[in-house]
C-alpha cells in the first residue's frame, strides 16, 4: 500500500487511538472487577449487622460486576425473599440452576434457597422437589430431611414422614423411638377414620414397638377395639395409658367409666382413680371422679371432703366449686351455699379448661397429637 506522508500520519493516529482505547477499557475492567471483593465483604458485614438495604445494594453491584460469584446471587435472592419479593427470589435462584458444572456445595446451597423460596410462595410440591434433590446430592443432609419431614407432617403424609425420618436417623447412627412411634400412630389414626380398624391397629402396635409409652397409640388402640365392641381389650389399653402417664389419665377416665359400666363392673373405676392418686396425689380429675362417685352413693360428707381437697390444690377449680354448691344445697346449709356461689362467680378464668398448642396457642376441647391450626406435631399439652 502506497501511503503519502499525510496518509501515514492518519494511520498512526488511528492506531494509537485504538491502542489507547483498548488500554483504557482493560484498566477499567480490572478496576471494576477488583471492586467486587470489597463490595462483597461490605455486603457480608451489612448482613451480619442487620443492615439489609446496604447489603442488598452491595450484592446487586457484586452480581453485576462478577457474574461468577454464586454466593452473591444466593444471598441476593435470600434478601429478596425476606423482603417479600418471593417471585424475584425464585427467578434469581432458578437462574443459578441453569449454570453448568456447579460444584456440589453450591448446587446444594441453591436448592436450599429454592426450597425456602417455594415454601414462602406456598408451593410445597416444588419445595419438596428441591429438598429431595439436596438429599440426592447429600443423603446425610439433616436440614433437608428435617424440612421434608415438616412438609410431610403438614400434608398429613405420616407414612412418608416416618420413612424420611427413619432413613435420616439410620444414616446419622441415631434413634428417636418417640418420633417414629408418633408418625406410625398418626398414620393409624388416619386409617381408623377411614373405617380400617384392623390396619390401623397394626400401625398402633408398630408404634408401640418403637416406643412402648406412645400415648396416642395406647389411646386409639383402645378406641379402635371399643368401636368393634371388644370392651375388655379397649379397657386394657386405656388402663395402660393411665398407668404410663398418670398426669394425663383424665383423658381416659370417661372412656374407662363407660367401659366398666357396660361390663357391669361398677367398682373398678374407683380403683382406677385410687391407683392414679397413688402415682399422682394431686391429680384433680381423679379426686373429682371420686367425689362424683360419692355423690351418686349419697355419701355427701365424703363428696364434700373431696371437693375441698380439690380446692386446696386449685382454688379456682369451677367443677369443685359447683360440686360444693350442689352438696351444700342438699344439706340445706344456706349460708355456706351463698358463700360458695359468690366464690364461684368470682372464679377466674371462668371457662372450661382446654388443651393448647405450645406453638400457636390454639385451644382444643379434645386431646390431639397434631395441631389442627398450625399443623405442628406433638405440641398439644395434655395437662
Amino acid at each position: 500500500m502506497d501511503l503519502t506522508g499525510y496518509g501515514w500520519t492518519i494511520f498512526w493516529v488511528v492506531a494509537f487511538g485504538v491502542a489507547g482505547a483498548a488500554m483504557i477499557w482493560t484498566r477499567t475492567q480490572k478496576r471494576r472487577v477488583s471492586q467486587a471483593p470489597r463490595l462483597y465483604t461490605e455486603a457480608l458485614r451489612a448482613l451480619v449487622e442487620g443492615e439489609d438495604q446496604i447489603a442488598f445494594e452491595r450484592l446487586k453491584a457484586v452480581a453485576t460486576e462478577d457474574s461468577g460469584n454464586v454466593d452473591a446471587y444466593l444471598k441476593l435472592g435470600d434478601l429478596l425473599r425476606r423482603r417479600g419479593r418471593v417471585d424475584r427470589a425464585i427467578r434469581v435462584h432458578e437462574d443459578l440452576t441453569m449454570r453448568l458444572g456447579l460444584p456440589k456445595p453450591d448446587a446444594i446451597a441453591v436448592q436450599r434457597s429454592l426450597a425456602q423460596d417455594y415454601v414462602a410462595a406456598g408451593n410445597h410440591a416444588a419445595a419438596e422437589s428441591s429438598l429431595r434433590k439436596i438429599l440426592e446430592l447429600d443423603r446425610e443432609n439433616r436440614w433437608a430431611a428435617d424440612q421434608l419431614v415438616k412438609l410431610c407432617e403438614e400434608a398429613g403424609r405420616f407414612d412418608e414422614a416416618y420413612e424420611v425420618r427413619r432413613e435420616a436417623l439410620k444414616r446419622a447412627g441415631q434413634s428417636d423411638g418417640h418420633q417414629l412411634a408418633l408418625f406410625k400412630a398418626l398414620a393409624g389414626i388416619k386409617l381408623d377414620n377411614s373405617e380400617k380398624g384392623h390396619d390401623a391397629r397394626l400401625l398402633y402396635k408398630d408404634a408401640l414397638g418403637h416406643d412402648p409409652k406412645c400415648l396416642p397409640a395406647l389411646l386409639y388402640l383402645g378406641d379402635s377395639y371399643w368401636k368393634e365392641g371388644r370392651l375388655d381389650d379397649a379397657i386394657e389399653w386405656w388402663s395402660k395409658f393411665a398407668e404410663i402417664e398418670p398426669k394425663a389419665s383424665h383423658v381416659v377416665f370417661e372412656r374407662l367409666r363407660k367401659g366398666y359400666f357396660e361390663l357391669g363392673q361398677f367398682g373398678e373405676i374407683t380403683k382406677v382413680y385410687e391407683r392414679t392418686l397413688d402415682a399422682d396425689s394431686k391429680n384433680v380429675p381423679a379426686i373429682l371422679g371420686l367425689a362424683e362417685l360419692s355423690l351418686k352413693k349419697g355419701d355427701l360428707d365424703t363428696a364434700l371432703s373431696h371437693y375441698r381437697h380439690v380446692l386446696d390444690i386449685d382454688e379456682n377449680n369451677i367443677s369443685a366449686r359447683a360440686g360444693m354448691v350442689r352438696v351444700l344445697l342438699e344439706q340445706k346449709r344456706w349460708r355456706e351455699v351463698s358463700h360458695e356461689v359468690q366464690a364461684l362467680l368470682d372464679t377466674t378464668p371462668f371457662h372450661r379448661p382446654a388443651y393448647r398448642c405450645k406453638k400457636c396457642d390454639h385451644a382444643l376441647d379434645e386431646p390431639a397429637w397434631q395441631c389442627p391450626k398450625c399443623r405442628a406435631v406433638d405440641t398439644i399439652t395434655l395437662y
